[in-house]
């Protein structure tokens, strides 16, 4: 068993005037115990820790202790210290005092919010300690170099000076942002200058910023529809007028009507999310026309497009903008791994000035150490040889869903054939809901997720969201078969049955 040790100083209420310190200190560390501030099992400091801060001698300290002890609060152990018990003596607990309000069911009145805050909304990102089929949303970690990564971020540890324990400015790391513009404008297409970068958390960090500076209440944004979450619950607490983009084969397809008056737009041209189809060339053009003509930005997550296994690679929208409106956003997180917490934004050079105050004033800047790490480890030719490797395995994860969800869901889903990411869809052709597969399938600890969850005015024929590129090959194929005995399952309910009719493609 485990105990918790005081490696602190401990701090107590202030001593009132005329009152001895005897009394004091064993009615303070009651107290302490009670209200849970000192937790059971937690291990006191020393008695000569004791007189030291607080100046007392050591007889009061230990006749205190001494007392609470026979009260049943503390207990010694030899050659260990003296400990908060574990099961405290109920009959000596205090009456707590409570509010009227709480007395009769409800809390204390919290202060107002600011109209930011009341239009908040929950945001369901979350995180599981372990993969299995079909999570979404997930890379390989299992198959990180880790071992790798711990010698690159070891060899920056030793050789840290005081000016990397310092920091850097808000910007970045001027090294990372240069191996970031060489990186970008290598695989996605983009034309920047390390000036031109600025280093964030991920792509919601940096779409945060955007909506700062770029919105006011009321504003007109088109986003995709169905399309990310993050940007939807970001945008509404802004105050923003979300008007739908609509999907089709080519990606987004808003009208040009939908660019006059509007502020931004948020598009995912290299691997919508979450439908997963890949942006036309000719669509691009089209929307960049718009935006110039109409003097609208563009924010272009390019999510997962570093994964691309098949199909004509497409250079990024910012690459082919030539009327500096596109702010363009790319993340490590997934390329590498979640806990990393290091992307980047690529600016207008209009705008570079007040996106890094507006850093400096908020989260200042990432840790340079890890900044550091992992400019070591594009320069050092560690992410292309990652990524390269990665994109072979996601491959062939995908063809085998493909093959096992032809042979085992042929009856029950069309999955969609993607170019790239970690994800692909599933088209129902049962008259049944998404959600409730989703919610059978997560009885039998299968993650699917429902499209319909990704919409936000948009009606959308009922489909799921399937993972692959964290899923080993033996859980694909036990996935699918437990996916399609859920389906089974369904068939089979009397109520379900007559539901459960093929529909006619």
């Amino acid at each position: 068993m485990t105990h918790r040790a005081s490696s602190f100083e401990l701090i107590l209420p202030p001593r009132p005037d005329g009152t001895p310190s005897f009394h004091w200190l064993r009615d303070a560390l009651r107290a302490e115990i009670l209200n849970g501030r000192i937790t059971p099992g937690s291990k006191l400091p020393a008695s000569r820790e004791f007189a030291r801060q607080y100046q007392l001698s050591r007889g009061t300290i230990l006749a205190a202790l001494d007392e609470l002890q026979a009260e049943g609060y503390l207990e010694p152990r030899r050659g260990s210290g003296t400990y908060v018990s574990r099961i405290l003596p109920e009959h000596l607990l205090p009456a707590q005092e409570i509010s009227e309000q709480e007395a009769n069911g409800g809390t204390p009145k919290g202060p107002q919010l600011s109209a930011f805050g009341a239009r908040v909304r929950p945001f369901s990102y979350y995180i599981k300690p372990e993969s299995r089929a079909f999570r979404t949303n997930l890379p390989a970690l299992d198959l990180f170099p880790t071992t790798l990564w711990a010698q690159v971020t070891s060899r920056r540890l030793r050789a840290a000076s005081a000016r990397n324990l310092l920091g850097c400015e808000a910007q970045g790391y001027l090294p990372l942002r240069e191996a970031v513009a060489n990186y970008a404008h290598t695989s996605r297409g983009v034309n920047c200058s390390a000036e031109q970068i600025i280093i964030v958390s991920g792509v919601q960090e940096g779409l945060d910023l955007t909506t700062r500076l770029l919105l006011n209440p009321g504003d007109k944004v088109l986003v995709e529809d169905p399309g990310y979450q993050g940007a939807y619950t970001l945008l509404h607490a802004a105050g923003a007028r979300i008007i739908s983009a609509p999907l089709d084969a080519e990606g987004a397809a808003p009208r040009e009507a939908d660019f006059r008056g509007c502020r931004l737009a948020y598009v995912t041209p290299g691997h919508q999310y979450p439908m997963g189809m890949t942006m036309s060339l000719q669509r691009r053009l089209q929307l960049l026309a718009w935006a110039k003509k109409y003097d609208t930005p563009i924010f272009e997550d390019d999510y997962d497009s570093e994964f691309r296994f098949s199909g004509r690679p497409l250079p990024a929208m910012q690459g082919l903008d030539r009327g500096g409106k596109v702010i363009f956003c790319g993340s490590f997180n997934k390329v590498m791994f979640p806990s990393l917490r290091l992307g980047y934004v690529v600016l207008p050079r209009n705008l570079v000035d007040v996106f890094v105050c507006t850093k400096a004033m908020t989260t200042r800047h990432h840790s340079l150490l890890d900044q550091a790490a992992l400019c070591d480890f594009i320069e050092q030719g560690h992410l292309g040889r990652h990524l390269r490797r990665m994109r072979n395995i996601y491959e062939e994860r995908f063809q085998l869903l493909l093959e096992c969800a032809q042979q085992h869901l042929g009856e029950y889903l069309e999955i969609a054939n993607i170019e790239a990411g970690l994800q692909t869809i599933g088209r129902l052709r049962v008259d049944v809901p998404a959600e409730v597969v989703a919610q059978r399938a997560a009885m039998e600890e299968i993650d699917v997720v429902a499209l319909s969850r990704y919409c936000h005015t948009a009606l959308i024929p009922e489909g799921l969201q399937i993972g692959f590129a964290a899923v080993q090959e033996k859980e694909i194929r036990a996935g699918v078969m437990k996916l399609a005995n859920v389906f089974e399952k369904l068939k089979a309910e009397p109520l379900k049955a007559a539901s459960l009719k093929m529909h006619t493609r």
